[in-house]
């Protein structure tokens, strides 16, 4: 009786680990997204980009790692079973909500931001 619980034991933990593994993946995935907002965050808040702008800038700079954590998520989804095509729209949904929260968060930091002192070049070209 023992080696077949030792033999569904070590089953378990073989799958409990591609599971973990599969979230590992997915975390790296969406950390790579997390990444990309910020650093466009950064970019674009040191320019003063508008926020309509800045929504742009993130779909275009970010797509890459949109899909590749959308491809990422799916995979998974479809090795359980549970993609279909309303959890495809979730998907959407998901990434379409993270990048309009970027954007509202966006809006808050440059409201938040300090004016800018004129530079030396822009003083003199209103003299």
């Amino acid at each position: 009786m023992r080696i077949p619980i030792i033999v569904l034991v070590g089953c378990g933990l073989a799958t409990a680990a591609q599971a973990q593994d599969q979230g590992s993946v997915l975390d790296r995935a969406a950390g790579l997204v997390s990444q990309c907002i910020a650093e466009q965050t950064l970019a674009e808040l040191d320019k003063g980009t508008a926020p309509r702008q800045f929504a742009t800038v993130l779909r275009d700079k970010c797509r890459s790692q949109e899909q590749r954590f959308r491809a990422t998520l799916t995979a998974g989804l479809k090795k359980e079973g549970s993609l279909d095509p309303r959890m495809l729209r979730t998907v959407e949904e998901l990434l379409a909500a993270l990048r309009e929260q970027s954007v509202a968060d966006y809006a808050d930091l440059l409201k938040q931001r300090p004016p800018t002192k004129p530079t030396k070049s822009a003083s003199n070209k209103s003299v």
